[in-house]
């Protein structure tokens, strides 16, 4: 890294850093010297490791030293390894031995994969399988097997990967190699994990774990602990997997492995922390952390800051919540943006159940800003898919064509080699042709069918994106149109009042009043607008809303304390249409104006409980209550209760010189 930002500033690239002739040269020179350099390195060291080969007794040995060296270097200086296999290769050719060509050949497969050139190392396992096999040389074929489904599950095709490994599995068996059938069992058990069917990862794993126990795989024996009590935790049988990840955590201990421990101290506290169990789950997370500092293990370490700030905002200490949701933020990759909007909404909550209720405003909108980014994202995804599919089902047509038209050539072949049984001959090849073309036919109308699917997809994408864009437009004439005459009326009643200095008191009253009025009017419009521009209102951005509002109305009134309680997970509950949405924010809205005007209160709560598919909404203040019987016809109660009809829902309030409790409740 520092050679790389040197470069970089010897350039002048992205540094703000112009560059000059003589540093350009400067740049030249040290580039070709530094490659010379490292080339002459290893030349270097290839030429002392080829002295050392020299000296053993046969050819053989000398190749079997040079695959043996290989890995030395493999990851470390991967040129340099490229270097010793292609040497390897060179006197295994010129002794004549496939034996060791073969494994040469595996080696530079491995070479060209840690290199990240998949096709070189899938040729390069060919032909080694190749080679293997025409001399019948059974450990090397496993090998390949072994090698190539690696490559097919850093592709993600798991089903290939499976296949390979199944065909490694069966080699070692009847070779009696336990270290060998033991690495297929754990790989296959790790792919079915990640395909979700923890039963077979977990009998496969317990297969890999008694080979690794008979022949004392220490450290086999600890990836496989870990594995297994991951697949037990998954499938909720938590005993088991505490009972796995302890053993895991006694051999990493005595091993050293320091990312392995980590990692098995992180999935505990995961465990625990599913069981409420904060105070030991926070022991095993904080030991995690502390070694993924020192091992730098960076996103590791992002993943399980965030973890222990969910723990400690579930215990209520908001403070360090913060804490860690920031530092977390800060380690996670650019790309993840599925883990920046779970820290964005939960840095929201903390800072919401901390009061601080403009913080978790500015987080709540950054998580709505960012939700719209994943919500275009995915479309954008789904659209390339559908073209995709498009693509594929004209190329799946014109093969279909192609086969039709090599299928009419061979009956026209066969219809004159026919005509020489007679009859027979003859209405056999009119029975295949008449077949051919009802399959023909039948393949057409299944295209047609799949043409027109794609579409009515299509159209219907089309149709969603014109209504938005209506939408868009009457909401901008509104705000244009009408808010700004609103706009111009508070303007004009002001220049009246303060331009003509009027003396009557009942009409700077009056004018006063049509001037609130025209102000709460465009507030109102807002509203209608934000409601007007979403398609669906999630909890989450009425609870946005809520708190904005209630900012809002904490900075317009002395000694006043407000409380919102949402539940804590409202992923699972559904989203509101526009309409249900704003009549929600304003039934909350007209019951905090009513105790502000009248009630005279210190405190109003509003809490949101989910109780069996039923939202219950309570607005409650502890100011002075009403007779109930006079003032029930209100305008602002009988709205409420207008709103509450749309919700479907019901409507009760409580009131009493202790306070005033209005109650809705309406079906999920």
């Amino acid at each position: 890294m520092l050679l790389i930002n040197f470069i970089r500033k010897a350039s002048g690239v992205k540094t703000g850093y112009k560059s000059s002739p003589s540093s350009m040269l400067f740049f030249i020179v040290f580039t070709l010297s530094f490659s010379l350099g490292f080339a002459q390195n290893n030349k270097k060291a290839l030429d002392s490791i080829l002295n050392v080969a020299s000296q053993k007794k046969t050819d053989s040995l000398q190749v079997d030293y040079l695959n043996a060296v290989f890995f030395n270097y493999s990851y470390s200086n991967p040129e340099l390894s490229k270097l010793v296999i292609l040497e390897a290769i060179k006197k295994s050719k010129a002794i004549n031995n496939p034996y060791l060509l073969t494994r040469a050949y595996l080696r530079k497969g491995i070479y060209h994969d840690v290199v990240n050139q998949k096709d070189s190392a899938l040729y390069m396992y060919d032909e080694s399988l190749k080679l293997a096999s025409i001399n019948k040389d059974d450990n090397a074929i496993a090998a390949a097997f072994n090698n190539i489904g690696l490559i097919h599950w850093n592709n993600e095709n798991y089903n290939e990967a499976l296949d390979y490994y199944v065909k490694g599995l069966k080699i070692f068996e009847t070779l009696n190699d336990a270290r060998g059938q033991s690495s297929c069992l754990n790989n296959m058990a790790l792919i079915l994990a990640k395909l979700q069917r923890y039963k077979e990862a977990i009998y496969y794993n317990r297969q890999a774990i008694v080979l690794r126990e008979k022949i004392n795989d220490t450290y086999g024996l600890g990836a496989s602990y870990t594995n297994i009590s991951k697949d037990y935790s998954c499938i909720k049988q938590n005993d088991s997997a505490k009972y796995y990840l302890r053993k895991a955590i006694a051999i990493k201990k005595d091993i050293k492995d320091k990312r392995g421990l980590a990692i098995a101290y992180n999935n505990m506290g995961l465990i625990l922390e599913s069981e409420k169990k904060s105070d030991s789950a926070i022991y095993y997370l904080d030991e995690a952390n502390t070694i993924y500092k020192t091992i730098n293990a960076q996103k590791l370490r992002g993943e399980n800051i965030i973890a222990l700030g969910k723990l400690y905002l579930n215990a209520k200490n908001f403070t360090k919540a913060i804490s860690c949701y920031l530092e977390g933020y800060e380690l996670i990759s650019e790309d993840d943006l599925d883990t920046k909007l779970r820290v964005y909404n939960r840095l929201g909550d903390a800072y919401f159940l901390s009061n601080d209720y403009k913080n978790a405003t500015r987080f709540y909108q950054s998580s709505l800003l960012l939700q719209d980014t994943i919500i275009k994202r995915d479309m954008q995804v789904k659209t390339q898919e559908i073209f995709e599919k498009y693509n594929s089902a004209e190329k799946e047509k014109e093969i279909l064509k192609q086969r039709a038209e090599l299928a009419e050539q061979d009956l026209t072949i066969q219809k004159r080699n026919y005509q020489l049984f007679g009859v027979f001959g003859f209405a056999l090849v009119l029975g295949l042709m008449g077949y051919l073309f009802y399959n023909q036919q039948k393949l057409k109308n299944q295209q047609l069918i799949k043409e027109n699917e794609l579409k009515d997809a299509l159209l219907k994408i089309e149709t969603q994106n014109r209504l938005q864009e209506q939408r868009l437009r009457i909401s901008r004439d509104l705000h244009d149109n009408i808010g700004s005459q609103l706009t111009f009326i508070i303007s004009s009643l002001d220049n009246l009042q303060y331009g003509y200095k009027i003396e009557d008191n009942s009409l700077k009253n009056r004018l006063e009043s049509i001037s609130k009025f025209t102000a709460s009017t465009i507030t109102d419009l807002r509203d209608t607008i934000w409601a007007m521009n979403k398609d669906e209102i999630t909890f989450d951005d009425l609870k946005a809303r809520i708190a904005n509002y209630i900012e809002k109305a904490q900075n317009a009134t002395d000694n006043m304390e407000f409380k919102l309680v949402f539940p804590e997970n409202t992923k699972h509950l559904r989203s509101f249409s526009s309409v249900e949405g704003i009549n929600i924010y304003r039934i909350i809205q007209e019951a905090i104006n009513n105790s502000l005007k009248h009630a005279e209160a210190k405190t109003i709560e509003v809490t949101f409980k989910e109780v069996e598919n039923v939202i219950e909404l309570v607005v409650s203040d502890d100011g002075k209550g009403f007779d109930s019987n006079i003032s029930h016809s209100g305008n602002g109660l009988n709205n409420i209760k207008s709103r509450v009809v749309d919700l479907k829902g019901i409507f009760n309030m409580d009131s009493r010189e202790t306070g005033t409790k209005l109650i809705v409740k309406f079906p999920l």
